[in-house]
């Protein structure tokens, strides 16, 4: 009895330092930041800008907000650090910032060119924020991305989300999200690459083209879309692609869509310098033929492969030459595989690595196949039309006579 009383007064006791909710914040006092938005102001600091919805606009309810507002609101400041400017807008936010939900994060060039250091500090720092962000650099101004009304999304973060998720059909952006982008950043031997957004022409769109090459904390240099897709090719990660290619008969425009995509890369010695081949392998299937060649045609066909493979050389030797002779840094990742097939004598290279990169030898093949078994293989020949109006007019003679 004495050991059931002494348990009771323990409970009891003990409940006594329990808070349960003493650190709760109610959802009407949070504001749900769904993209952030990073300059460098002329002056020096950091300019911050948030994309934070609005939940009256997201009601279905009669008291919801009305169909002419907008379902986001942006605001900016400043400071001398992220965390400061952050802060500072506690001075004119009814609301406090909520993390937890971003969806993108964009760096302008100012502050790309300038030190990325601190951005990644503290989005790794914050326990609210998730890795699973994505990241994109622009040529302008990243708060201005932010400010544009989306065509069919509810708000603009929501619209560049889904734009970097439909790149994978295109293989002309390199989306990363910022768990990847930080494992690139920490490591010895990678040079990170983020995605490219730019505002298209005066409107509310904007676009996924190209990439941002980084060294160390720096931005180095940009890919256009040709040289992005060949990076995509060499790191494995090209998942789909329309391959626009000249008829080898007649110079008229086809599409093939790529199905399948492998970059095979072997390294050996010639010396000192490094040599490396590279054997892409790629298939695909005719979905756009605006010639009249019968494809049908054996001999056709392997023209058309060898078109097809003469391309996907063209956008692998574009970023080659870009990675050695125009950025001048090793993005595309040959040291990996150096490092893997030669571990006896990778220790000898490392520190010379930079400068023998430019000079290794790259040597690119390519097989492509295109299998025959593709929906209308042969074109839409308007030689029947042309006979049956050939008739029609031996027959207007007939009765004219």
């Amino acid at each position: 009895m004495e050991r059931k009383l002494f348990l009771i007064i323990l409970m009891l006791c003990c409940s006594l330092f329990i808070a349960g909710c003493w650190n709760s914040r109610e959802i009407d006092q949070l504001a749900f930041v769904m993209g952030i938005g990073l300059d460098k102001t002329q002056e020096g600091n950091i300019k911050i800008t948030v994309q934070v919805a609005k939940p009256s606009t997201f009601s279905k309810s009669p008291s919801g907000g009305s169909d002419n507002e907008k379902s986001f609101w942006v605001a900016s400041s400043e400071g001398k650090t992220i965390f400061e400017a952050i802060r500072n807008m506690a001075t004119f936010s009814s609301r406090r910032i909520f993390w937890a939900h971003n969806k993108v994060i964009i760096i302008g060039e100012k502050m790309a060119r300038d030190d990325i250091s601190e951005i990644l500090d503290f989005f790794c720092r914050n326990p609210e924020l998730r890795l699973r962000t994505w990241i994109a650099v622009t040529p302008g101004e990243a708060g201005k991305i932010l400010e544009r009304e989306p065509g069919m999304e509810k708000d603009p973060s929501s619209a560049i989300e889904n734009v970097i998720n439909q790149t994978v059909w295109t293989g002309k952006c390199y989306r990363v999200m910022l768990k990847d982008f930080l494992e690139d950043y920490l490591s010895t031997a990678t040079y990170p690459v983020a995605a490219r957004i730019v505002s298209k022409d005066d409107s509310s769109n904007i676009k996924m083209s190209g990439s941002a090459v980084f060294n160390q904390n720096k931005l180095a240099g940009w890919l256009n879309e040709k040289e992005t897709r060949g990076l995509l090719w060499l790191k494995g990660q090209l998942s789909s692609s329309i391959m626009v290619i000249p008829c080898p008969l007649d110079g008229r425009p086809l599409s093939i869509e790529l199905i399948g995509s492998k970059a095979d890369i072997k390294s050996e010695f010639d010396g000192q310098i490094p040599r490396f081949t590279v054997d892409a392998l790629a298939s695909g299937n005719l979905s756009e033929q605006a010639c009249q060649t019968d494809f049908t045609n054996m001999d056709n066909l392997r023209k058309l492969e060898k078109a097809l493979a003469s391309a996907i050389k063209d956008d692998l030797e574009s970023v080659t030459k870009a990675a050695q002779t125009g950025i001048g840094l090793d993005f595309p990742g040959y040291n990996h595989y150096l490092h893997r097939q030669h571990k006896d004598r990778w220790h000898e290279l490392v520190e010379k690595w930079p400068g023998l990169f430019k000079k290794a030898d790259i040597i690119i093949h390519v097989k492509a196949m295109i299998p025959r078994e593709t929906l209308f293989a042969r074109p839409l020949n308007p030689v029947k039309h042309n006979n049956v109006n050939k008739i029609r007019i031996e027959a207007s003679n007939e009765i004219t006579r």
